[in-house]
């Protein structure tokens, strides 16, 4: 008779939480044994342990739970050894990431007084063309470039060109998880087709100023505008906006990126 075992008492077992658990069953990376049709309990048997084992040492080593299903349903060791080489060089990248800006907190530390010009303007609002993504703020680079493309190739397909230059608006503050919407202005209607849609960019008063060159530094647009909304008594009134006017693409070097940073308000 095959011994099976509660979800607690699995949990306890294999140093895994009985959140994670249920998770890993709610995706199938690592389903019970049985569950009672009458009272929906878990129950996991013996034999599980060593999956259960694998899967927590893999988390332990930051590898996304796509990968270790991956990872787990490789019948060829050649597969295996792939897939963990590839979680490899991902983490040598992240490494290299970390290494840059660790090299960029000197500048940080030694300029925390360097202010960009801010300038105050009123936008009549505009009808635009909008996608909604949801990112950790680590993830939003890696989504925005194919995010875009999207928009502008649905914009094409219906005929419609853009009149503006493109923008975001950061619709959450969460950096773990955020809400940006990405924008095009557009003078003609524009069909909702399920991600695509149509809406209006509000009018009203801009606080704003320009960053040049890549987004590295960026922080320090969005200082300035913190530090002159506060010493003008100005009451943010809206998401902060990103608007490219020398967006990025692969014939413009990052030196040569232009975007204004601002944020609506009220007096």
């Amino acid at each position: 008779m095959t011994t099976l075992m509660p979800i607690g008492v699995f949990a306890h077992a294999t140093r895994l939480s009985v959140r994670a658990l249920r998770n890993y069953d709610r995706i199938g990376l690592l389903v019970p044994a049985r569950i009672d049709p009458g009272t929906g309990y878990r129950r996991y048997s013996l034999e599980q342990f060593a999956r259960a084992g694998l899967i927590r040492r893999l988390r332990e080593l930051e590898v996304p739970l796509a990968e270790i299903a991956e990872i787990l349903d490789a019948g060829d060791p050649d597969e295996v050894k792939a897939a963990i080489k590839r979680h490899h060089d991902r983490v040598a990248a992240r490494a290299a990431e970390l290494a840059a800006i660790s090299e960029g907190l000197d500048s940080v530390l030694a300029e925390p007084t360097r202010w960009l010009h801010v300038y105050e303007r009123v936008r009549a609002p505009q009808p635009i063309a909008r996608l909604s993504i949801r990112t950790p703020l680590s993830g939003l680079a890696e989504l925005i470039g194919p995010a875009y493309a999207r928009l502008f190739a649905a914009l094409d397909a219906q005929g419609v060109a853009p009149s503006g230059p493109p923008g975001t608006r950061y619709l959450t503050e969460d950096p773990d998880e955020l809400t940006v919407e990405l924008f095009v202005p557009v003078d003609g209607r524009v069909r909702d087709d399920g991600e695509i849609g149509s809406a209006e960019l509000p009018g009203g008063l801009l606080v704003a100023t320009i960053h040049e060159g890549g987004y590295e530094a960026v922080e320090t647009a969005y200082r300035s505008l913190g530090r002159w909304i506060a010493e003008r008594d100005r009451v943010p009134a809206g998401p902060a906006e990103e608007l490219y006017l020398v967006a990025p693409g692969p014939p413009v070097a990052p030196e040569a990126y232009r975007t204004e940073i601002a944020w609506p308000v009220t007096s």
